[in-house]
């Protein structure tokens, strides 16, 4: 072996190692990382959405978030990849998210949270979003209805159920899966 490497040859962790002691991110071992993460950052975008415009974005906000991970992940320890994944998966959720569904200031405890009123197919075009929303469990569903269709924020939806806004999160992560697997479902029917 000669004194010189290419960066392909050298393994994730000294990778990691060497971008953290960078203070830019714009370098060429951050460069190498991004590139060996680029089919997981896409699986992840395909993940979140089938949406070519926001398909780009999912993927860049990934990107982001591998940058973050790498800076945040403490050496010496095991298991970067599924940290990263992680963070680029929320972080992915997180843009799509917000890009799909705009946050309006809304009260949580209005009648977003109460049971769905009767409504008639034919007059009210979400009757159709309110039968999909029937294939998720009761507290999904409460959850999905205040989000779609009250415009209730992540944040408002985790204090009124006391809990943290990234558990608001990893259940949407659920919700998105059971909604498209029911939508897929119909339409190959």
């Amino acid at each position: 072996m000669g004194l010189f490497y290419t960066l392909s040859e050298i393994s994730l962790d000294d990778l990691v190692a060497a971008a953290q002691a960078q203070a830019a991110d714009d370098t060429e071992e951050m460069a190498e990382i991004l590139r060996r993460f680029d089919g997981a950052i896409m699986k992840i975008a395909r993940s979140c959405t089938t949406d070519a415009h926001l398909l780009h974005d999912a993927a860049q906000g990934a990107r982001l978030a591998l940058v973050k991970a790498v800076r945040a992940h403490t050496l010496g320890t095991a298991g970067f990849t599924t940290y990263a994944w992680r963070f680029m998966k929320g972080a992915a959720l997180r843009e799509v998210t917000s890009l799909q569904t705009p946050e309006i200031v809304n009260d949580p405890t209005k009648a977003v949270w109460l049971d769905q009123p009767e409504r008639d197919a034919v007059s009210d075009p979400t009757f159709e979003v309110i039968d999909l929303l029937n294939v998720l469990a009761p507290e999904q569903q409460m959850v999905a209805k205040a989000h779609y269709i009250g415009g209730v924020p992540f944040k408002d939806i985790a204090e009124h159920l006391h809990i943290s806004k990234p558990a608001v999160t990893q259940r949407f992560t659920v919700i998105h899966r059971t909604l498209r697997i029911a939508v897929e479902g119909a339409l190959a029917a």
